[in-house]
């Protein structure tokens, strides 16, 4: 299975204004991350998978992941 930045966070418990704290940006800053308007560095990715408990590879990071991975599971994904 694989899970978007905002679906990791809510299986993870957090709020986005939680999850900026956690990582240690404005909320608004977290939320262009969550909505692909950014990409996380690598340090950046790896404190946000120890925050959400989910497995790296199972995180979509970027985008193009995204789409991808909507076309090849034929779902209506928004971002």
């Amino acid at each position: 299975m694989q899970y978007t930045l905002e679906q990791a966070r809510i299986l993870a418990g957090l709020t986005q204004k939680e999850m900026a704290k956690k990582m240690k940006m404005s909320e608004k800053t977290y939320i262009q991350y969550e909505k692909y308007r950014r990409i996380f560095r690598m340090d950046q990715a790896y404190l946000y998978m120890k925050h959400v408990n989910v497995p790296f590879d199972t995180i979509i990071f970027f985008a193009g992941q995204l789409q991808n991975f909507c076309s090849l599971d034929k779902i209506a994904c928004t971002i």
